[in-house]
């Protein structure tokens, strides 16, 4: 692997440190070897010298909250293996474009495709599987209408659909499934959706015996469970069975933000869909009293957790077909929080989620080479960070694979 330096340019680091700026980077072996000032720092020979002046280097992006696999845009008619195919491999390949190079699939994308990227045979960000959800019988995975019992199958190495489990032993004979199938971690729903056409927002899903058989299972393989819970009830049930990482947390008080905090666990809001499906006219009409609910508190919950001290990781939760401007979640909490704290959240934390920090999240000599570079100051304009023009070069693993310079 060639030797790049990429020079003289403003570094955010990702700690939430000041920027440094006349920087250079210089990266060898798929790693960062060397961080200096510009004017004392030489390429070695043969290396490939990129002038960053005038621009903005930071980790890459990461995403804790991704479907990439969820590509039914709201119409819900069929569609071929062949075409569904075509859709996640899109979304997978703009995310790279965009300046994501890590993301944690949160349910519905079978492993394969994770591989597939790892292969190189697609390209696109490293993926973190969840494979199936994993839901109760009528809980928010549960996508069968009232009246049709049938479920769809999953199809390994193709769709991951949903699990329905209904026990401790069938959570548990579930969640094996997915790690043998090759899941980094599982996803459960512990609360009513939005989405979801049977639950109500506040229902409680899972006993804390089935979601804690899901725990101890994830526990065995050296991993963790991550929960989609909107409400206080079921983070506070998720916690109680050892769930690590509470998806949405949008209905969050001061008392469970504390709980959080002290069981080391992470919350991911997910602000961004809730404007874009506000926005949406394809929405199912069960589905707009509970979107009002949480789009009215999740602003409030974000507020709760930055001063209780909860580790605030960074999701898109992003729907459908061509799933573009994913950092707009970042630019979303950055209403709520500095831009700095809202880009440490997309880097260090979720790295530290992801328990990948020793290689990932930060700017850090001996740490992989994933970097951007930002056309403009993401600290004075978070929003530069939104979209594939703004970010001309992405750098994963060493490996230069956008280069729009």
């Amino acid at each position: 692997m060639t030797a790049l330096l990429l020079d003289n340019a403003t570094l955010i680091d990702g700690t939430g440190a000041a920027p440094r700026a006349n920087t250079s980077v210089l990266v060898e072996n798929g790693r960062i070897a060397q961080i200096g000032d510009a004017a004392g720092q030489r390429a070695p020979e043969a290396a490939s010298v990129i002038d960053c002046a005038g621009r903005t280097l930071m980790p890459g992006l990461t995403d804790a909250h991704v479907h990439f696999g969820l590509t039914d845009d709201g119409t819900r008619t069929p569609e071929s293996h062949v075409s569904y195919v075509l859709k996640v491999v899109e979304n997978i390949r703009i995310a790279l474009d965009e300046g994501f190079t890590t993301v944690r699939d949160a349910g519905g994308l079978d492993p394969a495709y994770a591989l597939a990227v790892e292969q190189g045979q697609i390209a696109g960000p490293r993926i973190l599987p969840s494979g199936s959800f994993l839901s109760q019988t009528g809980g928010h995975g549960d996508q069968r209408f009232r009246f049709t019992d049938d479920a769809p199958p999953s199809i390994p190495g193709l769709v991951a659909h949903t699990e329905i489990c209904d026990s401790p032993d069938e959570v548990r004979r579930a969640a094996r499934k997915q790690i043998r199938r090759g899941a980094t971690q599982v996803k459960l729903m512990a609360s009513g959706g939005v989405m979801s056409p049977n639950d109500p927002l506040e229902s409680l899903q899972f006993s804390v015996e089935e979601m804690a058989a899901a725990v101890a299972e994830a526990r065995s393989f050296g991993t963790y469970v991550m929960a989609h819970t909107h409400t206080t009830g079921a983070m506070n049930r998720a916690l109680d069975a050892g769930v690590r990482s509470l998806e949405h947390a949008s209905i969050l008080d001061r008392a469970t933000a504390d709980r959080i905090v002290e069981q080391d666990a992470y919350i991911v809001p997910t602000l961004v869909i809730f404007e874009i499906l506000a926005r949406s006219d394809r929405i199912p009409e069960y589905s707009h009293a509970k979107l009002a609910l949480v789009r009215s508190e999740a602003a409030a919950s974000v507020r709760t957790a930055i001063t209780s001290g909860v580790s605030i990781a960074s999701g898109s939760d992003l729907l459908g077909p061509a799933q573009r401007r994913r950092a707009s979640e970042i630019a979303e909490k950055a209403k709520h929080m500095s831009a700095m704290a809202a880009i440490v959240s997309a880097t260090k934390t979720n790295a530290a989620l992801f328990r990948m920090e020793d290689r990932i999240g930060t700017v850090e000599e001996g740490k992989d080479a994933d970097l951007i570079l930002v056309d403009g100051d993401p600290l004075d304009d978070v929003g530069v960070l939104v979209g594939a023009r703004n970010i001309p070069l992405v750098v994963k693993g060493g490996a230069v694979v956008k280069d729009a310079l």
